[in-house]
């Protein structure tokens, strides 16, 4: 089932559906983004050191005007999204302020060229690709795109950029053997598109310094990638495609989450996982999910997956299995104790979120190497590093064949206290070969019950057959979504409270009417390391 058309169910593993949800938020609003403009631009982009050859995340679509459609017709998340959500993008403000910028230049140099940019942007094939700003929203991007017209509009346009306070040349670049103007079109003293055009050939950037420096001087390495994105040659316009290990676009929307994006500065932990993608068919009709993984290697082998899932509590919100690389992971900087322990591990971890816990307060689950020698040691070095040095140590009690390092940390909505000062107990155990740590020291105590058998595990609840990769309990993933989002809306924030009432309960209640579903991998790997992930009901399975 590798391909979501039939009514079966695909889970979305929340924390890794965030970062692809902003990527499409900005496609389906069209080429405008919340960005700095070239007035207010002092090197603030470079400083945060953008390669514009290795995007966090990439969208090819046929059309980027019917991707917001497409998606509210696909599967599950048409029953979780409404027309509203493609209302929201083909009328959001800054779509409307572009559509009105282009208006009035075209009304007032008495050009097509308002009408013609979104058209022909938006309603015919083109690829996006994003990076990440300081705040860790994918904000910064290029559109590339094939548009003769719309091309040879904007490389006739010179005469109309030296006089329009919101059109204008901002420089001028060597690329392909050719000087070419740089446009800026400016949207607000805070937005402002750059442009340039070479053949039949467009690209769009967000922001001028994705390609110049605080001095206004381009960029060599990103002048190279705009010039490949420019080129009259398929192949060399593929950068992104290439990197990606992407073959030709085909008829279907392909969203692609790097790693990096999804990670959370956490990639040294699970390198074998490498991206996320997304397709989805012309008209919503099918959603078909992929890995990219570092090999056949990289994933987690049937039956020895059992052997992990026996060692998470049962029930979780959403749980998947991290293609762990321990090795590499030895390189974590600072971490006394760490490279000792990271010698020790074997397979890959777990990564689970719970519907009584909080969405930042994780369950993960490692396993030592069979005959590895005892971390008591290494385990209190390590401690120091991973739990606040400030923070009051706790003895716990004492609980049979299981060891625990414990303490104390004041930050709001913690599990302990009261209102006024609540605390977390960060907790980190060893039980046998297995290693445990959350943030909620809940959550470490059914684990150690459910590896000692005396509370139900998530392998449980598995049939036998392939490799499980992911579980999602879309129920519970939404009591936690709901509990959560109102815990940061007090009583005294009404508007705000009513407002997610009526707009967030009603797709929260859609969600948790989704079966729970775990996630397998369909076959193994092609060339380029993608694999087609197949989204089975839990429910279904049993009564076969």
């Amino acid at each position: 089932m590798a391909r979501m058309g039939e009514g079966e169910p695909v889970g979305l593993n929340r924390k890794q559906w965030a970062g692809i949800a902003v990527a499409v938020v900005l496609v389906a609003g069209g080429i405008v983004a919340a960005t700095i403009g070239w007035s207010r631009y002092g090197g603030s982009i470079n400083a945060l050191e953008v390669d514009l050859e290795h995007p966090q995340a990439y969208v090819s679509t046929p059309a980027l005007s019917r991707l917001p459609r497409d998606l509210i017709k696909a599967p599950v998340l048409r029953d979780v999204l409404t027309e509203d959500f493609a209302f929201y993008y083909e009328e959001h403000e800054s779509r409307l302020g572009l559509q009105g910028a282009l208006k009035r230049i075209a009304f007032e140099h008495d050009t097509t060229l308002g009408d013609k940019l979104i058209e022909l942007a938006l309603d015919e094939p083109a690829e996006m690709a994003f990076w990440t700003d300081a705040k860790g929203a994918p904000r910064h991007w290029v559109m590339a795109m094939t548009r003769g017209v719309l091309a040879r509009t904007l490389q006739g346009a010179a005469a109309l950029a030296t006089n329009d306070r919101q059109f204008s040349v901002i420089a001028q670049v060597r690329v392909n053997g050719d000087t070419l103007p740089v446009y800026a079109l400016t949207l607000s003293s805070r937005r402002t598109l750059a442009l340039v055009a070479q053949g039949n050939r467009v690209v769009v950037l967000s922001d001028p310094g994705l390609l110049f420096d605080g001095e206004r001087q381009a960029d060599a390495h990103s002048r190279d990638i705009v010039a490949a994105l420019l080129s009259a040659d398929a192949k060399t316009q593929a950068v992104y495609r290439r990197g990606f290990g992407l073959g030709e676009p085909g008829n279907a929307h392909t969203i692609v989450a790097d790693a990096r994006l999804m990670s959370f500065g956490y990639q040294h932990f699970f390198p074998g996982l490498r991206a996320l993608r997304f397709d989805v068919a012309p008209g919503g009709a099918v959603l078909a999910t992929k890995l990219r993984v570092d090999g056949l290697a990289a994933l987690p082998a049937a039956p020895a997956d059992r052997a992990l899932w026996s060692a998470v509590p049962a029930n979780p919100a959403a749980c998947t299995l991290l293609p762990a690389d321990w090795t590499r992971a030895r390189a974590v900087a600072g971490a006394t104790g760490w490279p000792a322990l990271a010698d020790q591990l074997d397979g890959p971890a777990a990564i689970c979120w719970y519907p009584r816990s909080q969405f930042h307060t994780p369950l993960v689950v490692a396993q030592l190497r069979e005959g590895a020698a005892d971390p008591s040691a290494t385990l209190d070095a390590l401690t120091g590093w991973l739990l606040p040095a400030k923070a009051a140590a706790l003895s716990p009690a004492a609980r049979t064949g299981a060891q625990r390092w414990q303490r104390e940390v004041s930050a709001p909505w913690g599990p302990h206290g009261d209102a006024a000062a609540t605390t977390y107990r960060p907790t980190l155990a060893r039980q046998g070969r297995w290693l445990t740590f959350s943030p909620d020291d809940a959550l470490v105590d059914q684990a150690l019950d459910a590896q000692a058998r005396r509370f139900p595990s998530v392998a449980d609840s598995l049939p036998v057959g392939p490799a499980t990769l992911a579980v999602i309990a879309p129920r519970q993933v939404a009591d936690l979504a709901r509990r959560e989002a109102f815990e940061v809306l007090p009583p005294e924030q009404e508007l705000f409270r009513r407002a997610a009432e009526r707009q967030l309960v009603p797709r929260l209640d859609a969600l948790g009417k989704l079966p729970t579903a775990r996630a397998v991998a369909a076959g193994t790997p092609d060339a380029e390391g993608w694999v087609a992930v197949e989204w089975q009901s839990l429910s279904a399975l049993k009564t076969r």
